[in-house]
């Protein structure tokens, strides 16, 4: 990877390759996993140099993959040699009409946004390009809400797993519990609070003739599973080497999880929710599928006011956790259905085609090709698609 700040050529000059900088909100993982997987595509097919910025669990998440050092997000103005932002959920981010005319933005959350959160004279109305991951409606929605030229695309992940591993039997026993990045509106408390819930349904799973594999945002161990923490940061790979030899997945249910688990044909059996997104995300999965613990999951959360500002409905959801947590009939009841759901060993059916990378990654490149982005040099480079490794789907 190229650091921008770095960069020493010029737009004058005939054969630089075109730099594209690659943001994403610290909310749980999610955003920053799509982030580096378009990134990763844009700098492996197309050629483009890559720099990620990111705070807390963003950074985390970038700091996990190879050969990537994140800069602060701060740093992306400062960059003159920048051609194009990638932003994933980032918002805040874009503080002009300037940054918004080279800004590609990812909605991965499309479905959730209620019309005070892209109000009148939002910055989001003029990026250069608005892509929705369009699942559960997304694209539709936010047309609704005053996006214009929004450019649905399907599940946004990884474009490969990993093709050199060797081959290995898939366990039985052994389930991968994904809790991810652990971040979001209410603050690092909500995280904790949700690791005391999380500790206690696994501690009585665990009782069962399960292995436990926890993955989790370590962050220097500022977070912990107390008795339980054994938990490991997995990079992108790692994970995929967990999915493709565990019996199943344990996770909350957060929509990158989803997707991937569902490229991989893995069982999935849903945590209770870390936050509104995955309340929201847990009442479509319980419109869809044919598992009773979905529904299970959401009764608690019905009091949640869906229209105060997200920071708020967040605080609710801690709130609940933290009463869920010290409730020993939910944790018997989640148990069972647990049990239930893991010997059904369902997949869940989410994101298909799995493209949504690739799909955003070529529409940068082109636009840097022909020097359609704002603020793009790309009509001064030859970037050429440089082909699809082998093993992608």
């Amino acid at each position: 990877m190229t650091n921008a700040k770095d960069a020493t050529t010029t737009g004058s000059d005939p054969i630089r390759r075109p730099r594209v900088a690659v943001v994403a909100t610290p909310f749980g993982f999610g955003p920053a996993s799509k982030a580096y997987s378009i990134g990763e595509v844009l700098h492996t097919h197309w050629g483009v140099d890559v720099q990620y910025y990111g705070t807390d669990s963003a950074r985390d998440f970038f700091s996990a993959q190879p050969d990537v050092r994140p800069l602060a997000p701060e740093a992306v103005g400062d960059t003159g040699a920048i051609d194009a932002v990638l932003n994933v959920l980032a918002p805040d981010l874009i503080r002009s009409s300037e940054e918004a005319a080279r800004t590609y933005y990812v909605d991965s959350l499309g479905f959730m946004w209620q019309p005070s959160d892209i109000p009148d004279g939002s910055l989001l109305k003029r990026v250069h390009r608005y892509f929705a991951q369009d699942i559960f409606g997304s694209a539709d929605h936010l047309t609704a809400l005053g996006i214009t030229g929004v450019t649905p695309v399907s599940g946004i992940v990884a474009e490969t797993a990993p093709t050199d591993m060797s081959p290995r039997p898939r366990s039985v026993k052994r389930l991968l519990v994904q809790l991810g990045g652990l971040s979001n509106p209410a603050g690092r408390s909500s995280g904790e609070v949700y690791l005391a819930l999380t500790a206690r349904l696994l501690t009585a799973l665990q009782q069962d003739p399960y292995e436990l594999s926890i993955a989790m945002n370590r962050a220097g161990g500022t977070f912990s599973l107390g008795s339980l923490d054994q938990a490991r940061q997995l990079s992108g790979r790692d994970f995929h080497v967990e999915l493709a030899t565990c019996a199943g997945v344990l996770s909350s249910p957060g929509m990158t999880t989803l997707i991937e688990v569902s490229r991989a044909k893995c069982p999935y059996v849903p945590l209770p929710p870390q936050n509104w997104s995955q309340v929201v995300i847990s009442r479509h999965m319980a419109r869809n599928s044919r598992l009773g613990i979905w529904d299970f999951l959401i009764g608690p959360y019905a009091t949640v006011d869906a229209h105060v500002p997200e920071a708020q409905k967040a605080a609710q959801v801690g709130e609940i956790n933290q009463l869920l947590a010290r409730n020993a009939g939910y944790t018997t009841a989640y148990v069972d259905l647990a049990r239930t759901a893991l010997a059904e060993a369902r997949v869940p059916d989410v994101g298909a085609p799995f493209d949504g990378a690739r799909v955003v990654a070529a529409a940068i490149a082109e636009d840097l090709t022909k020097g359609k982005s704002r603020y793009g040099r790309g009509s001064h480079t030859d970037l050429k698609d440089h082909g699809t490794p082998t093993g992608e789907l």
